[in-house]
């Protein structure tokens, strides 16, 4: 069978998608994995078919000064919107003479070109949050825990905005190929049988979503360890440091928050390694007790560690979540604050700190909670028991070929 996988977003948005590449190739079918631009070269030192999407998307996000800001929705939904008038003639082209397309992130177009193609169609969500539901909010809304009706409400909410916003796009298109019009553009994208990528132990696709879901389980990519002799004499030199880093967040709001982590983590007295994602020196870059680590797989790292610190991205709430340690998330933007209220209720780390409310003070008591309760790491040991890598992985491959 051959299959098209496309992506579009960040290098969370991409990493589990190489991870189901590499299984799908190992269970004989032939793929071929759309991504943006700047992920391609990496996606092929894997032995992966690839081929770009749209404009570099990490280089839009490091032109934001910070993700959690006012105006940070406003410029990502023109960004959005953009990426998505083009994606139908891209995909149209890049998808012909597939069997099977699967898309997941912001490949809103796909569906449609998809069913222009006469192609058999699916969608892969890497939170719950994505299927409409009483028990979360639509992503746009922060505030997590609410009643039923507050959160079907902003559904309702949304769908409504849509109707002159991401459903139109997708009906002007759909007018100009001779398809029939769609009432609401987020069933549309989901498509039949949407794949749930996460972890049913710390999110549940709940009871009440009417859409067909199967929950395979996150995707993780298993990527080769590398030895750093830097690293490991800072592990060896003391007790188990704390993570932090913040991921796909802008590169410039990360570099400002460096002191804040550092003062924090001292005051929790632990050392910490600090995730770098961006360039240029720091005060911090020759002190015994803060390190700087790029680039290193986090499903490696991780369990070394005493606790982690992130923004709640999916992923890294997965990989956290797989190696067994407590964590405090800091949520910018999106599905990241229902990820930080999940792990919280499930008794994986403290409650999340918000990135508009972080202060070194803040952060330094939720790193004294994470790591001086005991029940944490006992929870945190007991998920990762339950996780299964392999067999989440090998249960996406089955639900894509049946």
């Amino acid at each position: 069978m051959r299959v098209v996988l496309v992506t579009y977003g960040s290098r969370g948005d991409v990493q589990p998608l190489l991870a189901l590449t590499l299984s799908l190739k190992e269970a004989g079918h032939r793929v071929l994995m759309i991504c943006p631009p700047e992920r391609v070269p990496w996606v092929r030192g894997y032995g992966c078919d690839a081929m770009g999407l749209g404009r570099n998307v990490t280089a839009f996000l490091d032109s934001m000064s910070r993700a959690h800001s006012p105006a940070a929705p406003f410029q990502f939904m023109a960004f959005v919107r953009r990426e998505l008038a083009r994606q139908f003639d891209l995909l149209l082209d890049l998808a012909a003479g597939a069997d099977l397309v699967v898309g997941s992130s912001l490949a809103f177009g796909l569906a449609t070109v998809a069913e222009r193609l006469g192609v058999p169609y699916r969608y892969i969500a890497f939170t719950p949050q994505l299927l409409p539901s009483s028990r979360h909010p639509f992503m746009a809304f922060k505030h997590q825990g609410l009643p039923g009706w507050w959160n079907r409400l902003t559904w309702h909410m949304a769908s409504t905005v849509d109707r002159i916003n991401l459903t139109k796009l997708i009906n002007d298109r759909r007018r100009a190929w001779g398809l029939l019009s769609i009432q609401d553009a987020w069933p549309h994208i989901l498509g039949p049988r949407v794949m749930v990528a996460s972890d049913a132990g710390i999110y549940p696709v709940p009871s009440d979503v009417k859409i067909d879901a199967a929950q395979t389980g996150y995707l993780h990519l298993d990527q080769p360890g590398v030895r750093l002799a830097a690293l490991e004499a800072f592990l060896d030199a003391g007790p188990a440091p704390v993570y932090v880093g913040f991921g796909s967040m802008p590169r410039r709001d990360q570099a400002r928050n460096v002191s804040l982590v550092a003062r924090a983590a001292r005051a929790a007295g632990r050392r910490v390694i600090i995730g770098r994602f961006w360039k240029g020196a720091t005060p911090f870059d020759r002190e015994d007790d803060v390190f700087f680590l790029k680039g290193y797989p986090h499903l490696k790292l991780f369990p070394r560690m005493a606790a982690v610190v992130h923004h709640g991205g999916a992923g890294t709430t997965a990989t956290a979540t797989a190696s067994g340690v407590p964590q405090v998330i800091v949520p910018h933007v999106l599905d990241q604050y229902s990820w930080g209220h999940r792990v919280w209720r499930a008794g994986l780390g403290p409650r999340p700190v918000w990135r508009s409310r972080l202060t070194w003070r803040r952060l330094a008591l939720s790193l004294e909670e994470a790591l001086g309760r005991e029940e944490f790491k006992e929870t945190a040991v007991r998920v990762a028991r339950g996780i299964d890598r392999k067999r989440s992985l090998a249960r996406a491959v089955q639900e894509l070929s049946g």
